[in-house]
């Protein structure tokens, strides 16, 4: 028999995950899967990106990951995800902005928080 990989492992477990209510912790996936967490988060990254596997993640009780079931479910995803973008680019300009002040040195050019 052909010893199944990772990502078909990861999935097999979210079988079982459809819907927000049915979240798996990132914890319990990982111990299923016997991997390490950062593992299980890197596949997870990319079966959703290479794979366009419908999986959320949810920051709110229950917490982890589970398949999205409907528009609902993908719309409080995406809703996480864009506050979570707007936080971290907030942040990034500051601390450019910041270190500017602090260091009064250019910090390589490719990097524009306030677009």
């Amino acid at each position: 028999m052909k010893k199944m990989n990772n990502s078909d492992l990861i999935l097999r477990v979210l079988e079982k995950h459809k819907g927000r209510d049915n979240a798996i912790p990132t914890k319990a996936l990982a111990r299923k899967a016997h991997l390490p967490e950062r593992e299980v988060r890197r596949i997870i990254s990319r079966l959703v990106t290479e794979q366009k596997c419908l999986i959320a993640s949810s920051v709110h009780e229950p917490f982890g990951f589970y398949l999205i079931k409907n528009v609902d479910e993908l719309k409080g995803c995406l809703g996480q995800y864009y506050s979570r973008i707007t936080t971290l680019k907030d942040r990034a300009a500051s601390l450019c902005k910041m270190g500017l002040q602090k260091f009064s040195k250019e910090i390589q050019g490719e990097f524009k928080f306030n677009d």
